[in-house]
């Protein structure tokens, strides 16, 4: 029978047959001897090589800038770096203005926190989570996935990030006095305002009393010696007035008579004083400061020196238990009323020390504010002795007055000096300036009161104006002590002899 043709191959003939016996693995190849052999290298030279080390090497040891020619080979792929890459993540990290920003680059980042926070509740994730990743999370079961989706649409989710709303206040001001005379010290307190609406301010030797309810002026002196310090008391029935040669004058503003002058040690000017029911506390440019009372003759009980520089600051809590002096030697004293060694002295500030400002609802809290060369505004925990925060304001302060609003809670109101005059609001919880009126006087601000119902800043400069601005609208009667709450009756009371 004859065989197929596809029972076996056909021979072939010795002549045709080739050299690769298998036909698998190209690795696998035997080579006949007799036909090639190592002997022509040139018969196995089909594919050259597409990277010579020799003659790389070579030409970089004789050419450095042969890398950046044309004769290395192109890639064919794109591989993008890791550091130009972004990384893939939704992050909170954010370069944050300073404290002293203006209130819209403040808004503008919290914004974007605020933005990002509410992508990232919208897309399920967190902050800071990877979006893309390289493996996959493990599955969860199906129930939980339902709860999680009928959970977004039935709830909303309260996003960590508050957004920052702004803050507006008028950059005009309520009214505008003129002070000719005033003087341009930054060391001296020249205004006050009183809790019956009076405001006291000093012109050259003279003393003005403008009645804010009616807007009446009245001249209640005119000294031999300069007015260094003006203070109401603290139920506004006296007025003391500090002069350069040391002395006190105690002042009744119901009969417009002087009632006694208290002479102290030094003869040296009193450049700031306080009020503690019928105690005068005066700081004078030496850095004594004197304890006097207005009800003796010998009216120094204490003498303080704990300060080397001119004492410029200084401010009572309200419970009169406490106090605090600045001075221009940049120390702060925490002072116990009943002792004659500071409790706390603090030495953080770099400049002046004027501006002092208690908390009205927290009586452990101090501010405090540093000149020029210091620009920072400082909150002291009294009771402990520790600095809580700081607010760099980049500007001279030269006082400090608590008030809140709705819209960011507690606030202070810190009037400048160098580089704008401005007056600045900050939120006490941010740390963040809110709201700022720039060159609200044409010279530096040498100081500023706050009205009795805490919603109006008298500032005046040294260009002679005295100005009235808006600065708080959330107005809060705070309630007195029962000594002051007695007002008029407390001034009966009290006899100064």
């Amino acid at each position: 029978m004859s065989s197929s043709v596809f029972d076996s191959p056909p021979r072939r003939s010795s002549k045709n047959r080739t050299n690769l016996q298998y036909l698998g693995s190209p690795t696998k190849e035997k080579v006949n001897s007799s036909t090639l052999s190592l002997a022509s290298p040139t018969k196995l030279n089909v594919v050259h090589s597409d990277w010579d080390n020799s003659t790389i090497y070579g030409n970089l040891k004789r050419n450095p800038s042969f890398l950046s020619s044309n004769q290395l080979p192109k890639t064919d792929r794109f591989i993008p770096s890791r550091h130009s890459s972004s990384n893939g993540r939704v992050s909170s990290e954010e370069h944050l203005p300073p404290p002293n920003a203006s209130p819209s680059e403040h808004i503008k980042a919290q914004s974007q926190l605020f933005y990002k926070q509410s992508v990232a509740d919208a897309c399920g994730i967190e902050v800071g989570q990877r979006i893309l990743q390289y493996q996959p999370l493990p599955p969860q079961s199906k129930h939980c996935v339902q709860l999680n989706q009928n959970s977004q649409f039935k709830t909303k989710t309260k996003s960590t990030i508050d957004p920052i709303r702004s803050r507006k206040i008028s950059s005009n001001p309520e009214r505008v006095l003129d002070a000719p005379g005033f003087i341009d010290d930054f060391y001296l307190n020249l205004i006050s305002w009183s809790c019956d609406n009076y405001l006291a301010i000093a012109l050259d030797n003279s003393c003005y009393i403008w009645n804010a309810s009616s807007g009446s002026v009245s001249m209640l002196t005119e000294c031999e010696f300069g007015i260094s310090s003006l203070r109401w008391s603290d139920d506004s029935s006296y007025l003391s007035i500090g002069k350069d040669d040391g002395s006190i004058e105690i002042w009744d503003i119901d009969s417009s008579s002087k009632l006694r002058t208290m002479k102290t040690q030094g003869g040296i000017r009193i450049g700031a004083q306080c009020w503690s029911n019928h105690l005068v506390t005066a700081g004078s440019k030496s850095g004594e400061i004197y304890n006097n009372d207005v009800r003796i003759k010998n009216h120094i009980t204490g003498v303080l020196n704990n300060h080397v520089g001119e004492v410029c600051g200084l401010e009572y809590r309200r419970d009169g238990l406490q106090f605090a002096s600045g001075s221009n030697d940049n120390t702060i004293c925490i002072w116990d009323s009943r002792s004659s060694i500071p409790q706390f002295t603090k030495t953080t500030h770099t400049a002046a020390v004027k501006a002092l400002a208690w908390n009205p609802d927290i009586n452990s809290l101090l501010a405090t504010g540093g000149g020029s060369s210091d620009k920072q505004i400082h909150f002291w925990n009294t009771t402990t002795g520790a600095r809580i925060n700081t607010i760099d304001t980049g500007s001279q302060i030269s006082s400090l007055h608590w008030g809140s609003s709705t819209s960011f809670g507690k606030e202070i109101v810190a009037t400048g000096g160098y580089p704008n005059n401005c007056i600045s609001v900050y939120s006490y919880d941010h740390k963040i300036k809110v709201a700022e009126i720039e060159n609200a006087h044409d010279s530096r601000i040498i100081s500023g009161q706050i009205s009795p119902d805490g919603s109006i800043l008298a500032t005046v400069g040294g260009d002679e104006n005295l100005k009235f601005y808006k600065v708080f609208n959330n107005v809060k009667k705070h309630e007195h002590s029962s000594s002051i709450a007695n007002g008029k009756q407390m001034s009966k009371i009290m006899t100064i002899r």
